[in-house]
């Protein structure tokens, strides 16, 4: 169907800016040259970070742990729980068994 104003379309050949990755303490840390950024912390794979334009759009407690001694509070988890409704019957109130209770 034409219509006006149509928009064209986007060349799968054009690159954007390509985000510089590394890791420092349990995390993955990648950003772009435009100052925007995501952070991963491993234990959980967990999204603990994301800014764009400079600003963080991901809560986190203050009372999250980080350190990986307890699931983390906040983020957003990459991957989800792993129950079956057997596993769900037997975990103990308010603890259910996630697959991102461990590192990645």
């Amino acid at each position: 169907m034409d219509r006006k104003n149509k928009p064209s379309a986007i060349s799968p050949s054009t690159t954007g800016p390509q985000p510089s990755v590394h890791t420092e303490q349990g995390r993955v840390i990648a950003s772009l040259p435009t100052g925007d950024s995501v952070e991963v912390l491993l234990y959980g794979a967990t999204v603990i970070s994301w800014k764009n334009n400079g600003k963080e759009n991901i809560f986190i407690s203050d009372a999250a742990k980080l350190d990986g001694t307890k699931p983390v509070r906040g983020g957003i988890p990459v991957v989800f729980p792993v129950c079956s409704m057997a596993m769900v019957a037997g975990c103990p109130p308010g603890q259910r068994q996630w697959v991102g209770g461990s590192g990645y």
